[in-house]
């Protein structure tokens, strides 16, 4: 049993020692809260990216707007205890989960008003910003790329 916790230290220390986190903090006391938050943004951009693509303006929109909005919400309140880059530390990415947040509430309340393009505009930009979120999360050296082996 010793050795199971050894190795599993172990293990815990060439990860965070792998994404450059220092002593004292621990990129893995956020793992499940980091696989959390990527599963939850990779299924809100896949269902925001079938809602940019299909009718507007329907039922269907409108129930999988409200899912995203649901999704989306995950993501951003999940980034706040992610702190990778900038361990104990809120960094320049969180400042950007602030604006997506309000971006989606001017979003919500431009449709509500009848506001058409102002909502597309906000929600095409919140998505857009989602995927290249994701893009700098899978470069080399962060924890995504740790994770699948190439970083």
């Amino acid at each position: 049993m010793h050795d199971t916790v050894q190795e599993e230290v172990s293990d815990r220390e060439d990860c965070d020692r792998a994404v450059g986190v220092g002593r004292g903090h621990s990129i893995t006391k956020n793992f499940s809260m980091i696989w959390f938050h990527t599963i939850t943004a990779l299924m809100a951009i896949g269902l925001g990216s079938i809602n940019l693509a299909r009718e507007k303006g329907t039922a269907q929109h409108r129930l999988i707007g409200w899912c995203w909005l649901v999704l989306m919400t995950g993501v951003t309140l999940s980034s706040f205890p992610i702190q990778e880059l900038n361990p104990g530390h809120f960094s320049w990415i969180h400042g950007l989960t602030v604006w997506t947040m309000i971006s989606m509430a001017i979003a919500l309340t431009a449709i509500k008003k009848g506001k058409v393009r102002v909502h597309a505009g906000f929600m095409i930009g919140t998505i857009a910003g989602a995927v290249v979120a994701g893009l700098f999360a899978l470069a080399p050296g962060r924890f995504i790329s740790v994770q699948l082996g190439y970083g």
